[in-house]
């Protein structure tokens, strides 16, 4: 170990700390996998890692739009819990819901 940087983790502590998008993924994340054990439907590793990494990303994705909206940087994390909260299946199904009311209606 006395040949290994430490900076790497100094780095990733940092960015961790400082960065409103990365502590709202991190945030979807760990409440995805409380709210999936919570359920205990289907509690296999397999499916809460999936959902947990699903709703990080999805939250990364999302943060982008606070941005658009002139929303302040705080609001990732509020978004990401949000996400991580409703979960994959239920924001998919809304928003194939709306989309395929959108389509109908034209």
């Amino acid at each position: 170990m006395p040949n290994k940087d430490p900076s790497f983790l100094q780095i990733l502590y940092i960015a961790m700390t400082e960065s409103t998008t990365l502590q709202g993924a991190i945030m979807a994340s760990i409440i995805a996998i409380l709210r999936v054990l919570y359920d205990d439907k289907n509690t296999k590793p397999t499916r809460v890692m999936l959902e947990a990494l699903i709703c990080g990303a999805l939250s990364l994705c999302i943060t982008s739009l606070i941005e658009i909206f002139s929303l302040p940087d705080s609001a990732a994390i509020t978004i990401g819990g949000a996400i991580g909260f409703i979960g994959v299946t239920a924001l998919r199904n809304f928003i194939l819901k709306t989309i395929n009311k959108r389509m109908d209606d034209k």
